[in-house]
């Protein structure tokens, strides 16, 4: 059986998917090189300045309660208008937001600038990830999403130490800085990637299967969601946990570096191993060694040794980001990938929403409090998303039915169940609810966004 697709539907073949990757990933770099130069810095910087330890948790939890107002509908609007656009105006927001923070110093106008950051920043998330997810194919998947991932941390990696050399008395330049990062994390994807939605001319079904219907989409946002409490933990906690503990402001600003560098030196071996591993053991790991890491840290007094210690747990978290991330594309259409990724990224940021906002509160009563309550999320989200994944394969089935015709080795696919796993329909994903296919002309449908159309696995092996 042939499978085909219209090439003027394709990017032009492998070394154009590979510069769109690296365009993505070359953006990612610069925007969180700007961004992550305030973040360590950022509590104590608004408790200088009047916000009360409940007014950090609120501030910084603004930054994520607006990207989840925003993620799921322009996730679900870059399926139609493309990635570009989203992409680009959520930077530029972010620029603007970014200025103004430097400029007006007062508590109000941090909550209302840090909300914009969020809104900005958040899709660009959503639109960058939707973006490797909709245009790798899938055995190369973990590794794109390795090096999204990677670049993100290794601007985190950079930022904080400029960000801890600068001191609280040059944040304002700082956030000048993280402005002008965002205008220039825009350039690669204004030249790069391609404007316009790839799906023009396929056959979307009016009506979707909700994604909660979707037992392998679901656990991954679930995934997502507990990774959420544990970022709005950190965000609020780390740096006054370090800054309880008699950590100097360079200090502080070091112990970002240092969990970031681990995180993107494993960025691509994370990748490799999500690429031929099970995707659904790697996340357990990943979620497990996170949670085992936040309930040790309240318990320990030595600053160098909690550095240490989180440049460890890097690495067991850049091995959770891609294997979620994989899973999660590899569960829908292609044309969907937008709605599932703003989907996981909404119920990230509402995570980290609440967390950020209690975890200051909980922090001034106790700080092992925070600690421990994110850690138990940890455990019970770990048994959960294996209830639903139980029957979910962790290796995507799109990869299986198409080489297994292209080599001849028929092992009971049919030309339905090929067409079905081609654009996501759930099969093999533990669907529930309707089992109706949807209907694509396979001479329209861009295969080598749901796992790589024939002649590029050829080209690619």
């Amino acid at each position: 059986m042939i499978l085909r697709h219209d090439r003027t539907r394709s990017y032009g073949g492998t070394p154009e998917v590979r510069r769109i990757v690296a365009a993505v990933s070359i953006s990612e770099f610069v925007e969180w090189a700007g961004a992550a130069a305030v973040l360590p810095l950022m509590p104590v910087y608004l408790r200088h300045h009047g916000s009360s330890v409940a007014l950090v948790g609120f501030t910084m939890a603004a930054f994520f309660a607006a990207a989840v107002l925003v993620q799921y509908p322009l996730g679900r609007l870059s399926d139609r208008i493309g990635r570009k656009k989203v992409q680009i105006g959520g930077l530029i927001v972010y620029a603007v937001a970014s200025i103004l923070f430097g400029l007006i110093v007062s508590p109000v106008g941090a909550f209302v600038f840090r909300a914009l950051q969020g809104a900005g920043g958040g899709v660009v998330d959503v639109a960058n990830a939707a973006t490797v997810g909709e245009v790798v194919p899938e055995q190369y998947r973990g590794r794109a999403f390795g090096a999204l991932f990677g670049s993100r941390t290794v601007g985190m990696a950079i930022g904080p130490f400029f960000g801890g050399l600068f001191g609280l008395g040059g944040m304002e330049w700082m956030f000048f800085a993280a402005a002008a990062c965002a205008l220039f994390a825009a350039v690669p994807i204004k030249l790069f990637v391609p404007s316009g939605s790839r799906h023009a001319g396929v056959t979307i079904p009016a009506k979707r299967t909700p994604l909660w219907r979707n037992n392998s989409a679901l656990g991954a946002i679930v995934a997502f969601l507990a990774g959420g409490f544990l970022i709005g933990m950190y965000e609020t906690c780390w740096s006054l946990l370090l800054n309880l503990r008699g950590a100097q402001t360079w200090e502080i600003g070091l112990s970002w570096t240092l969990f970031a560098f681990p995180f993107a030196v494993m960025s691509m071996p994370a990748g490799w191993l999500v690429d031929r591993l099970d995707r659904r053991y790697l996340t357990y790991i990943a979620m497990a060694g996170s949670a085992a890491f936040a309930a040790l840290y309240p318990f320990l007094h030595s600053v160098a040794l909690l550095v240490a210690l989180g440049a460890v747990e890097a690495i067991t978290v850049a091995i959770g980001q891609p294997a979620e991330s994989s899973q999660l594309s590899q569960s829908v259409a292609p044309y969907d990938v937008g709605r599932a990724q703003g989907a996981a990224s909404s119920a990230q940021t509402a995570s980290t929403a609440v967390a950020a906002t209690a975890s200051g509160a909980l922090f001034g009563i106790d700080p092992r409090i925070p600690f421990l309550l994110v850690s138990a999320a940890m455990f019970v989200a770990i048994g959960v998303i294996a209830l639903l994944w139980r029957t979910v394969p962790g290796r995507g089935p799109i990869l299986a039915l198409l080489t297994s015709e292209v080599h001849g080795d028929r092992t009971g696919a049919t030309a339905d169940s090929a067409a079905g796993a081609a654009v996501g329909v759930g099969v093999g994903m533990g669907m529930r609810g309707e089992g109706t296919p949807v209907t694509v002309p396979l001479e329209t449908v861009p295969l080598e966004g749901a796992g790589g159309s024939i002649p590029r696995f050829e080209q690619m092996r």
